[in-house]
């Protein structure tokens, strides 16, 4: 029983040690002015020293004023995270959850962030984890290989030993007797001699993986350039006007809801998300030749961030239409980043009417 009474007096000291520190009473002094000028309550020193009334404390006195934790810091927050970025000039959350393909109010609630104001130099948590896990641990899905064969012919020269025939090297290099006769221009009885060097035709297959990221790049540059419509059918309702008193850089085409969108040229998705929410719904592909696509306004999406599409893969179904009812699609065509009229690159289609 003394021994239970003296392990929780030492745990009671240790734990006062640990969240308290120790004040020299001054002349002058009373409870009110030691709890304000160290931020505690006057109820928590009374308690932390076992005061009783009327509460008197004289100079000289040790008394103990309680430490409250401090919260985390801005270092010990972001030392869990598995991606960290810092802010730079001229970023904002939107920019920074786009760039990382991540939603604006989850960058807000893993920062405890109240507004959406950051500072330049600030260390923001993208996304939560352990640096070493998920460098070790999580791996990226490999793309899906195709595998093709190829026959590589090579030329070995072999030196005739004692006993050997030409079936029997033929044998040995799984090679055919006719091949070796007629590389070496051999005459019948097709006689060899210790010693001699022959050429012997030999076959290695070599495999060669393509992945389909590879197989569809080959197959849009071995197709001719240039764009389709991203819908089959509809009206243009709204045209492209980059003027001092106008910006509207793309077409507005009003169609049925959920129908499907198709990549209007073969390319590479380089955004697929709804951070920027003027366009609801995004998606934007990488073309050659400096050619980049906007689909805006996208019901569903149904393509990802760096996947490779071909020209009319559907890539997603029309929503509704920016402040109307009507479902349609918000679509761009940009070259070397700059606004160019759709209109004069997308061929003339019946189905598709402009006003």
């Amino acid at each position: 029983m003394r021994l239970g009474i003296n392990i929780l007096t030492i745990l009671f000291f240790t734990f006062s040690v640990a969240f308290a520190k120790v004040y020299i009473v001054k002349p002058g002094d009373n409870l009110h002015y030691i709890a304000k000028k160290y931020k505690v309550s006057v109820d928590e020193i009374i308690k932390i020293n076992h005061l009783r009334k009327p509460y008197i404390i004289r100079p000289g006195q040790k008394i103990k004023i309680p430490v409250k934790q401090k919260k985390k810091t801005e270092q010990q927050s972001i030392n869990n995270c598995a991606i960290t970025y810092k802010v730079k000039a001229g970023d904002s959350l939107i920019t920074i959850a786009k760039k990382y393909h991540v939603w604006v109010k989850d960058l807000k609630k893993l920062n405890n962030l109240k507004g959406n104001t950051i500072r330049v130099g600030q260390i923001l948590c993208i996304k939560k984890g352990n640096k070493n896990y998920h460098q070790t641990k999580k791996t990226k899905k490999s793309p899906k290989v195709k595998v093709k064969k190829k026959i590589i012919k090579k030329i070995v020269i072999h030196t005739v030993k004692p006993g050997e025939s030409i079936a029997l090297i033929a044998r040995k290099y799984n090679a055919s007797v006719n091949e070796i006769i007629k590389i070496n221009h051999l005459r019948k009885p097709y006689i060899i001699r210790p010693g001699q060097k022959i050429k012997i035709p030999k076959k290695i297959v070599k495999v060669v993986e393509i992945t389909e990221e590879e197989k569809i790049k080959q197959i849009s540059k071995s197709m001719p350039f240039g764009f389709i419509w991203p819908v089959d059918k509809g009206v243009v309702i709204a045209q492209f006007v980059n003027s001092s008193t106008l910006r509207h850089l793309g077409i507005d085409i009003k169609t049925d809801c959920n129908y499907p969108i198709k990549a209007s040229e073969s390319g590479k998705v380089i955004y697929a998300g709804d951070s920027i929410k003027a366009f609801g719904n995004l998606v934007i592909i990488k073309h050659r030749k400096n050619y980049n696509t906007v689909y805006g306004h996208i019901g569903k999406i149904a393509t990802k961030d760096g996947k490779y599409v071909k020209k009319g893969d559907i890539i997603g179904y029309t929503g509704k239409l920016n402040n109307s009812d009507d479902c349609g699609l918000y679509f761009e065509i940009r070259k070397n980043a700059i606004p160019v009229d759709p209109i004069v690159l997308l061929p003339k289609k019946k189905e598709v009417q402009t006003k």
